[in-house]
């Protein structure tokens, strides 16, 4: 009798979890699935007759035995239920997917007590102590009361209140109160299982929209701060990260989500009520002292819940009710951040309203300022970055939506940020580089490039630029040595001349601009990589490598310009060591080569804050992260396929060739005429084409990487010399083969795949180009670039200029906005009430229209027929028409029929 709830627990585990939706269970019988049970014959029987007595005695004796304690239940620890929900998950996943239960679990100090005694409710008293209270939160309680037998239990978890509640008929309700009259523990009980686990009979009294069942569960002492943290009540991109521990009952979820889907509800029955819209059962939880400001396992309140479903009506409503806009989730994001991260315009728009103060009006003119608290990446207080505010969310989104909240208050920050210091950063930062560049191109035009011709060509072509007049002799015995004319003499040409022309500074041969003027220019530009160094460094020590990094990958052009820094820095020990090997002076030139393209490139960074070409440069990124990438992935495909058909086909042919060829050596240097008569005989029956061809065969495909240029060369419509050798092919079998192959190639690579890459750029150019926001994108993604270099001190003078204190708090800072008209533009449903009322007007237009002109054919119809009108509308117009017609045409022929006689 005194088992314990970890061995009740156990057996559970055999029976929860085991499938879904199963109907074999015991339960089931009393109520099934499908709105049967033997329960609802009788309580039909009890609505007509009005005798309970058959349906309580019924209840008394089937429904008693699936409950602990003849229903008045028993405590189970959390970490038990905790371990069967971890169980059913785990054999919905794959091995290598499964998770287990983090955390240890205590003792379990109810395996000491017998809870069928007369001490329960001593026992409750004693363990809420124990745990602090069980408020929720740190000392949320680690002990739940059960009514009903977790293994006697639906496929869902769920009791027979939560089934009865599935059906959500009249007779159905009736038979939950009728069940809870004579079981009062039953309405707290919760779905066990992983999908539903803490729904209770409130929650789905909310989902059902029943505002009066809900109100009777309150009544009889429903939990109005339940949660519920089932995995179809859970965001869909936090799904597969969940993960239990058994410290605690929620589920612990990663904090990298959007809340995509549309079941996650935020796990409190009064967030059910507000994401749901039942306005009444929202007032209702809250009559009954239901928190507005909890917040679930994502720290999100009702206030985040309405923004993730769009509901502004009930946002309104939470606010009036005493729901606070200054609380943060676990993402550090307010309803208002939270709105600007998920791009939800309307919901940003009016929080912003309601955010605003007004500092003055007068007619259609209005002042109206706004916090900068959770809307600028400055921190008032300390001047660090907020990358929670909701201008770095937008500035950083990814989706079209997210460009079109830069109109309006945000884009006012921006101009305020750009007036303030952007600007003037912009313009210093562009001047500085370009006196860089100036100084970098210098120093490479000025190196003394005939030296490096004459390393290249040995000393056949001088420093000066002279062709030596001796003779190249590649197979002489002794070959010819160039002699190079030098301020000491005449010597022969040799490595150690010429190699580390770039470190002799002082050699007299050398001009002065190409040797002294040159050692300037590096070292200003050396001393200028330095000072970047030393100020990028300086702006991660500020800011945090993270952030930093965050920031700069936006900027592909400053990306790589700043890997030249270590490119020209690698160049010195380069230099310094070209004693040891004439490589490093190729070495040296691959280098200057890199970084002169990759210096050019850093000022597409300052394009992108010129509105007619700012989206020019994201369109080139934007081909090349996405369409080029995806074209050459295809395009490889291909290239690899064809190109190794190709070479096999010139495999081939180059030994039919051979063949040929020995056997035309042989018949000629063969002696023995038997021999010299079969070649002869063999010669005799070829063809005398393939003949030809054989000898002037020559493989331009020799292996596999030779094979993958040739046909990556003839893409690019360079296919003469692979064409014309395979025309020569002596086999007429593998002529045909690689002519079919080739037409193939041309078809599906050169003129699809081509075309395809075409049309992929097409399509991105067409998509930026008619956005219309994102020049905008573009020049706040350099403010804020420029406002991280700057430092706390700095960040917090500037923000003083573009504001002014919120109230008599100095530090708080606002932002003024003077307008004409009302700041945000009409929502939704203002739009749509518009264009259907001018429908309406347009379509009595018409028909007043109609009429006008039925009534002018009328009047001209009558003229002719010298008849009065009619003006009564009493009629049919269409009928008055027909009939006025008929009289008109009657009367026009009888006048026709006198004209006749009298004639």
């Amino acid at each position: 009798m005194g088992s314990g709830a970890s061995s009740e627990a156990a057996q559970a585990t055999n029976f929860v979890g085991m499938g879904r939706l199963r109907e074999d269970m015991k339960m089931y019988r009393l109520v099934d699935m499908h709105g049967g049970g033997e329960l609802i014959p009788w309580l039909r029987y009890a609505m007509v007759s009005n005798d309970t007595s058959f349906i309580d005695a019924y209840i008394d004796t089937k429904v008693r035995e699936f409950l602990y304690n003849q229903g008045k239940g028993k405590l189970v620890t959390v970490t038990e239920l905790v371990k069967l929900r971890n169980k059913e998950r785990n054999e919905r996943l794959g091995a290598f997917s499964r998770k287990k239960g983090k955390g240890k679990s205590g003792p379990n100090v109810l395996d000491d007590f017998n809870q069928e005694g007369e001490n329960v409710g001593d026992l409750k008293k004693a363990l809420k102590l124990l745990d602090g209270g069980g408020k929720g939160g740190r000392n949320e309680s680690k002990y739940r009361e059960i009514a009903w037998k977790l293994e006697d239990r639906g496929s869902m978890g769920e009791t027979i209140i939560g089934c009865c509640l599935l059906h959500a008929t009249e007779i159905h309700n009736t038979l939950v109160l009728k069940i809870l009259e004579a079981y009062p523990k039953l309405l707290n009980d919760i779905h066990i299982s992983e999908d539903f686990y803490g729904l209770t009979p409130l929650h789905q009294a909310i989902i059902n929209q029943d505002c009066v069942l809900a109100f009777k569960f309150l009544k009889l002492g429903a939990d109005v701060n339940s949660r519920c943290f089932g995995a179809f009540f859970c965001a869909d991109d936090q799904k597969d990260s969940r993960t239990d521990s058994l410290e605690h009952e929620y589920v612990e979820l990663s904090q990298k989500t959007n809340y995509t889907g549309n079941m996650y509800f935020g796990e409190y029955p009064l967030s059910f009520a507000a994401c749901l819209n039942q306005p009444d059962s929202f007032r209702l939880l809250l009559a009954f002292k239901a928190n507005a400001n909890a917040q679930d396992t994502n720290g999100n309140t009702v206030l985040h819940m309405c923004v993730i479903h769009e509901n502004m009506e009930m946002f309104k409503l939470a606010l009036e009710s005493g729901a606070s806009l200054r609380t943060v989730n676990k993402q550090s994001l307010s309803p208002l951040t939270l709105a600007a991260k998920l791009a939800k315009k309307e919901m940003f728009r009016e929080i912003l309203e309601l955010e605003g103060d007004s500092v003055w009006a007068y007619g259609d003119a209005s002042s109206t300022a706004y916090p900068l608290a959770k809307i600028d990446t400055i921190n008032e207080t300390s001047g660090e970055m907020n990358e929670a505010s909701a201008l770095s969310l937008v500035v950083y989104g990814q989706t079209i939506d997210h460009l079109e909240l830069l109109d309006g208050l945000l884009d006012t920050v921006l101009d305020a940020k750009w007036e303030a210091f952007a600007k003037k950063n912009m313009i210093v930062s562009f001047v500085s580089f370009t006196l860089y560049y100036i100084c970098f191109v210098t120093a490479v035009s000025l190196r003394p490039f005939g030296y490096s011709t004459e390393m290249s060509t040995e000393g056949w072509i001088n420093r000066y630029s002279e062709p030596f007049p001796g003779i190249y002799k590649l197979n002489s015995d002794t070959p010819t040595i160039p002699l190079i004319n030098t301020s000491s003499g005449i010597h022969q040409w040799s490595a150690k001349l010429t190699q580390c022309h770039l470190r002799n500074y002082t050699d007299p041969d050398m001009e002065f601009t190409s040797s002294y003027l040159r050692l300037v220019f590096e070292v200003l530009v050396i001393l200028g990589v330095l000072i970047q160094m030393f100020l990028d460094f300086r702006d991660i020590k500020r800011a945090g490598r993270k952030k930093w990094f965050n920031v700069l990958k936006a900027f592909p052009a400053k990306i790589i310009y700043k890997t030249t820094y270590f490119l020209i820095l690698l160049m010195i020990p380069v230099r310094l060591a070209c004693d040891l090997s004439p490589v490093l002076l190729t070495i040296d030139n691959t280098l200057i080569t890199i970084t002169v393209i990759f210096t050019t490139i850093h000022y597409l960074f300052y394009c992108r804050v010129i509105r007619f070409v700012g989206p020019f440069v994201l369109m080139v990124y934007t081909i090349i992260a996405t369409d080029i990438f995806r074209f050459l992935l295809i395009y490889g495909i291909f290239l690899m396929g064809f190109s190794q058909s190709f070479s096999l086909i010139f495999l081939s042919c180059e030994r039919e060739a051979t063949q040929i060829k020995n056997i035309i050596k042989n018949h000629t240097e063969s002696l023995n005429l038997t021999e010299k008569a079969i070649y002869e005989k063999t010669l005799a029956s070829m063809d005398p084409v393939t003949i030809k061809n054989a000898e002037v065969f020559e493989n331009v495909i020799q292996n596999p990487v030779e094979a993958f240029v040739r046909t990556f060369i003839l893409t690019i419509g360079e296919f003469t010399v692979l064409y014309r050798n395979l025309a020569l092919c002596p086999s007429n079998t593998m002529v045909w083969i690689g002519k079919a192959i080739f037409i193939m190639f041309e078809l599906f690579v050169s003129i699809m795949q081509f075309n395809m890459l075409i049309a992929m750029m097409t399509r991105t150019y067409e998509t930026i180009f008619q956005t219309q926001q994102e020049y905008k994108r573009q020049k706040a993604q350099v403010i804020l670039m420029l406002e991280l270099s700057l430092s706390p001190k700095d960040r917090l003078e500037y923000l003083l200029k573009y504001s002014r204190p919120t109230g008599t708090n100095k530090r708080a800072r606002s932002l003024v906005v003077n307008k004409k008209a009302v700041f945000n533009p009409d929502s939704k449903q203002d739009t749509a009430a518009r264009e259907a009322k001018a429908k309406q007007v347009l379509e009595e237009k018409k028909a007043i229209l109609k009429r006008k002109m039925k009534d002018m054919e009328l009047r001209e119809g009558l003229v002719v027929g010298g008849m009065r009108p009619v003006t009564g509308y009493q009629r049919t117009p269409r009928l008055h028409t027909q009939y006025l017609n008929r009289q008109v045409q009657a009367n026009n022929q009888k006048q026709n029929e006198e004209k006749d006689k009298d004639k």
